[in-house]
């Protein structure tokens, strides 16, 4: 079994090349800026040489690539896009073109054109190509996708979603797709591009991988509280036999230790609210029940150690599976992958 595993998130896309017959520790491993790190460089390199901009292909992520295109604006520059690209930086197309963005198919003369997309696989094909490694067929990638929500927060659609697969039993097969559901665009757009290229697909959820991911350190299989510090994202979940008891999501730069501490307690004994943790600017919360006393908290993701000095959480174990805790949501997909195939036999 070859399967090529992406943890899209804001700052870094990390990548694993797994292969059965090779042991995790010694699998091909890259760790590189994330698709909107580099939309969002190339639109920047753009407006330091004074020139329009054209965007073009699927809706990704937002974050870097969309701060660059209101830094565009703001310079007096004309960004374009296509329809689909457009929707990166709000559903409601009519919103995009009130921050100035003209929404139209083809490119003007004059406009650099960039392309979107939340994978490159001709660029992931050349890389890997240079080592004499092929680009494997079977493709699984996580991102953190919204849904689509034109007229809502798209913070509240996502959370339906997560709140939807932990009530149908909150397994690992309950957030993985091969197909993802309508409203999941940036699932859908990931979809597309790799059945164009030929490659079997399966899309998650940047949080529940990375999750699922970490669960390989627990130590038993009593109750755990599992925390994932991404760079624009936190995430944390009770797990309970190996399901997604409840959860919660906040932005990473917003959470103090002390907040953290307060809402991660409020998980564990399940008094936490959706309401209190949208209305401080995260994205929610669920809890669909609650498996008892917490034995022990994993904490991984790149920003984990700035929580682990700050002493909010006792006795948490940062968590490395394969010994790299940089393809934790990696792994993940990999288990998720598995778990289907199983189920499909």
């Amino acid at each position: 079994m070859s399967l090529l595993a992406i943890d899209v998130g804001a700052g870094t896309q990390d990548i694993l090349l797994y292969d059965g017959d090779v042991c995790l520790e010694g699998s091909t491993k890259m760790v590189l800026p994330s698709q909107t790190v580099l939309v969002g460089n190339r639109i920047n390199r753009a407006r330091l040489a004074g020139r329009d901009v054209f965007l073009r292909g699927p809706t990704m992520g937002g974050g870097a690539s969309t701060a660059a295109v209101r830094w565009h604006l703001a310079a007096g520059l004309k960004v374009y896009a296509t329809p689909s690209a457009a929707a990166t930086m709000n559903d409601n197309l009519e919103r995009v073109a009130a921050l100035g963005v003209a929404i139209q198919e083809e490119a003007p003369g004059q406009a650099e054109v960039i392309e979107t997309g939340d994978i490159d696989i001709a660029a992931l094909a050349h890389a890997l190509q240079i080592f004499d490694i092929n680009l494997p067929s079977d493709m699984a990638v996580a991102v953190q996708d919204h849904g689509y929500s034109p007229d809502r927060s798209n913070r509240l659609v996502r959370f339906e979603h997560l709140a939807a697969a932990i009530r149908s039993g909150g397994s690992l097969e309950a957030f993985a797709y091969r197909r993802p559901p309508a409203t999941m665009t940036r699932m859908l757009a990931i979809q597309g591009a790799l059945a164009r290229a030929g490659c079997r697909p399966l899309l998650m959820d940047t949080g529940p991988a990375a999750i699922f991911g970490a669960a390989l350190d627990l130590p038993d299989d009593s109750p755990a509280l599992i925390i994932n510090f991404g760079n624009g994202h936190t995430v944390a979940a009770l797990l309970s036999e190996d399901r997604i008891a409840g959860i919660f999501e906040h932005h990473t730069a917003e959470l103090s230790p002390e907040k953290l501490r307060e809402f991660a307690e409020k998980l564990c004994n399940g008094t936490i609210k959706n309401s209190e943790v949208f209305e401080d600017g995260g994205h929610g919360a669920y809890v669909d029940s609650v498996p008892g006393q917490v034995g022990t908290t994993l904490v991984t993701g790149p920003r984990r150690q700035t929580f682990l000095s700050s002493g909010a959480l006792k006795g948490a174990i940062a968590a490395s599976p394969g010994g790299d805790m940089m393809i934790t949501g990696c792994i993940g997909l990999v288990r998720a992958w598995k778990r289907k195939e199983d189920l499909w036999r």
